[in-house]
């Protein structure tokens, strides 16, 4: 049987997560910024001195954590991946790949409301793989822009036609 989703199990859903990610606060000196609740999910969210980690998760999408380049201190707006566009919002996903860390949970696990063991999953994969963006050396963020403009050409493509694409910029 369906669990039945209400706002307070949102809310510890949230909390759950609160918790896996809270290392960001003890270990990384990151500060907690309120939990936004919006569309019948939420996003918890960590600032540092010049990454940011957003923890979020809505009806019909997956649990996905972000690591945010912060434009003046704060999350910028999320934007569409382009060509020349400055990327800001880095799937946890594209980060294990580069760091060639396999993901321990089904990706069909993390459409369901969040659990201890995949926030917690999630949370173990952020600190091993990606510990060097955390405290600030951003010298894999060249290859992890490579890795998204990649697959974002590859979509338009797919999509558009290689004409199609080029017209688009890709």
């Amino acid at each position: 049987m369906a669990s039945v989703m209400t706002s307070r199990t949102v809310r510890e859903a949230a909390d759950t997560c609160e918790r896996s990610f809270r290392f960001l606060v003890e270990e990384f000196e990151y500060r907690a910024d309120p939990t936004r609740f919006d569309s019948g999910g939420f996003a918890v969210r960590y600032l540092g001195s010049v990454l940011g980690v957003e923890v979020d998760w809505y009806p019909r999408d997956p649990l996905t954590v972000w690591l945010v380049r912060l434009v003046d201190g704060d999350f910028p707006e999320r934007a569409s991946v382009r060509p020349a566009a400055t990327l800001n919002y880095f799937d946890l996903e594209d980060v294990e790949a580069i760091s060639n860390k396999t993901r321990q949970v089904e990706s069909l696990q993390l459409y369901a409301l969040p659990n201890e063991e995949n926030a917690d999953l999630l949370a173990a994969n952020l600190k091993s793989c990606a510990s060097d963006l955390l405290r600030g050396d951003l010298s894999r963020m060249p290859e992890l822009e490579r890795r998204i403009l990649a697959r974002a050409r590859a979509v338009a493509v797919e999509r558009y036609g290689v004409e199609g694409a080029a017209r688009l910029g890709w």
